[in-house]
């Protein structure tokens, strides 16, 4: 597969069967075009799954950051 992460968070996100929409936040025509290529991209995202961090160690690695 060659797409981009965004494109690939995207589709992975759209082929759940809960998720009638998902929100790209682009900002630039360039970032647009980006995430459109989530609309191409078909096929088992499950291998994802092994990526996923768990909220408690989200959270915790995300209130040490330093907020400026």
């Amino acid at each position: 597969m060659n797409a981009t992460p965004d494109a690939v968070a995207l589709a992975a996100a759209l082929a759940q069967p809960w998720a009638d929409g998902v929100l790209s936040g682009a900002t630039t025509v360039e970032q647009l075009e980006s995430n459109l290529q989530a609309l191409t991209l078909a096929g088992d995202f499950s291998g994802l799954a092994g990526l996923a961090e768990s909220p408690a160690s989200y959270w915790r690695t995300r209130a040490g950051l330093a907020w400026n």
